[in-house]
């Protein structure tokens, strides 16, 4: 087999809407193949779409752009996080996204250190006045990391982004269009995905098992996502399989992954280029495992993709 390539840096989709902030392990450069690779069985009409672990939401918007493969409305869309500001700020570009847009112009017009540190000390109590903070920190903070300490506390220092834009107002309303009819929550993973239902598809892009000990971005909600959360990952998995519920896996290539996913999917690995990382010189390709419960389509690049294990 030939050597993989890292996939591209971009993708050919330059359409709204895409995700609104910058993500580690964001998923831009492989939502086409994952599109790609989604089960013919899957009815974007018929059955419902979970994303647990949003994050920037790279593959749920893809799944809503008019020239999609396939294309999930937006009552079929089930999304979640376990990071309370971040399912804030998409119910409130959901809800309310023009307040949203006069808040952030305001903020577009103050950035610099001193500012950003006033914001960042404090959290306003209004959702909207919430969800543009967010938006605010994330765009002008380091490397556009989010993370908390043990008391849910934002400690990422400012960035040295020149001229940082914290939004595109042709795609926040893109977004807002795309997210009407969803269902939003800020639960546990296991709890997000409980009415999964046989037929529907479950992505699972959660805090990956970091490649090394000062490589995990796992500290983005107080609660943390170590090696006890990947357990319970698979064991969610595992009971989804028995429903007959389709799930698709992203997390780091490591020996550790392999144990813990190889006995509930299919596992294969993918070359991709880091998209975040705090030193310029350490954003090289690496392997990253794509897992799955079901078989994908026949041409998809998928099947070029170098296979790992398959369940016993």
């Amino acid at each position: 087999m030939k050597k993989q390539k890292p996939l591209p840096k971009k993708t050919s989709a330059t359409s709204f809407p895409i995700p609104f902030v910058k993500w580690a392990g964001g998923k831009r450069k492989l939502a086409p193949l994952l599109i790609e690779t989604f089960p013919q069985e899957f009815n974007p009409l018929k059955h419902r779409y979970f994303e647990p672990f949003i994050g920037g939401g790279a593959l749920m918007f893809a799944l809503g752009q008019p020239d999609s493969e396939l294309n999930v409305p937006g009552v079929n869309l089930y999304i979640n996080d376990m990071n309370p500001e971040l399912t804030n700020t998409y119910e409130v570009i959901r809800d309310n996204v023009t307040a949203l847009i006069k808040e952030l112009e305001i903020l577009s017009k103050r950035i610099n250190e001193k500012t950003f540190y006033e914001i960042r000390s404090v959290v306003p109590r209004g959702k909207v006045a919430r969800a543009a903070r967010f938006i605010y920190l994330n765009k002008t903070c380091f490397n556009g990391l989010w993370r908390v300490n043990s008391k849910g506390e934002f400690n990422v220092p400012f960035g040295k982004s020149k001229n940082p834009t914290l939004y595109v107002e042709e795609n926040l309303r893109a977004c807002s269009k795309r997210l009407k009819g969803s269902t939003i929550t800020n639960l546990s993973f296991e709890k997000a995905v409980s009415k999964a239902r046989k037929g529907d598809l479950v992505y699972f892009d959660p805090p990956y098992i970091p490649m090394s000990a000062s490589a995990s971005f796992s500290a983005y909600a107080k609660e943390g996502f170590g090696l006890n959360e990947q357990e319970l990952l698979a064991e969610t998995i595992a009971k989804l399989n028995t429903k007959g519920v389709y799930v698709l896996l992203s997390n780091s290539d490591t020996p550790i992954t392999r144990k813990i996913f190889r006995k509930s999917l299919t596992l294969r690995k993918v070359l991709m280029s880091r998209s975040i990382s705090s030193s310029g010189s350490t954003r090289k390709p690496v392997y990253e495992v794509l897992g799955m419960n079901y078989s994908h389509l026949r041409g998809s690049a998928m099947g070029d993709l170098d296979l790992i294990s398959r369940p016993n």
